[in-house]
């Protein structure tokens, strides 16, 4: 019984270690890199740039970037590729600086030694976007330093227009407490608060979510929420929009309305 049971630890520790040496033939080639974000929403930048100077002509946005694998002993290139969709997509020199500009080269790097970087994506103002919205869909391209990376941290998708659009973070605790987003109500929170009301704001001050999540829970807040202000600020906002509404009446205007019509409220 005895040399039963050892013969069986023995073949069933060589499966383990088989099976190990296998898992880790599968890991151990090729390194990659990643887009760094956690929520879903992450991997969706709305940038407009009616929030900046109306006399600014390009600006850049930053992206954090993480590698898979060996650390480098060199500095290691970065290549990005755009992906087509074949609906409004941002056209390069145009919309933004091409990947492969020479402005670009010693900017997309991951230096030696680390595992983090974050890169710039130039972005160029048309007059287009005042009334056209287009995306920039953009993945790692492979090359002698990185092939493989995670499918889901992979790409990002950058919309970019010179109006204002919906936030990501307009989403589950926004709407109900401020009710269905429109451009026309987005216009008023910004002219009656002096606030963007952009990612930034709901995110980092109001603690707005996304309500979507890539792994694990679905957060609909985050450690900035304050329901009780939240609650305050929301009723204070309708007094207001009241108000306003009086003051359009009185001169003859109607309440306002999106553009399709519907009337403006504040959940």
């Amino acid at each position: 019984m005895k040399r039963i049971n050892r013969y069986l630890i023995i073949v069933f520790g060589t499966l383990i270690l088989f099976s190990c040496e296998n898992k880790l033939e599968m890991f151990n080639h090729d390194n990659g890199l990643n887009f760094i974000y956690n929520n879903k929403a992450d991997s969706t930048i709305n940038y407009s740039f009616v929030y900046g100077p109306s006399t600014a002509v390009s600006d850049t946005l930053w992206v954090k970037v993480e590698t898979m694998g060996y650390i480098g002993e060199v500095d290691r290139e970065i290549e990005l590729e755009q992906i087509m969709t074949g609906a409004n997509d941002a056209v390069a020199g145009t919309h933004f600086v091409a990947f492969d500009d020479s402005s670009l080269k010693e900017l997309y790097k991951m230096p030696k030694g680390a595992i983090t970087v974050t890169l710039p994506i130039i972005l160029k103002r048309a007059p287009s976007l005042k009334t056209t919205q287009v995306t920039l869909y953009l993945k790692f391209k492979e090359n002698a330093h990185f092939k493989k990376a995670l499918p889901k941290r992979n790409r990002l998708r950058i919309t970019i227009s010179d109006q204002l659009s919906k936030p990501m973070y307009w989403a589950y605790t926004a709407k109900y407490f401020f009710g269905q987003y429109g451009p026309v109500k987005h216009q008023f929170l910004i002219d009656i608060t002096g606030k963007r009301w952009d990612d930034d704001y709901l995110y980092n001050e109001l603690g707005f979510a996304s309500g979507e999540i890539m792994y694990g829970a679905v957060p609909v807040t985050n450690a900035n929420y304050d329901r009780s202000y939240v609650v305050f600020y929301a009723q204070t906002l309708r007094i207001k929009l009241q108000e306003y509404n009086q003051q359009r009446i009185n001169q003859g205007l109607d309440v306002l309305k999106e553009a399709d019509g519907t009337i403006v409220t504040l959940g």
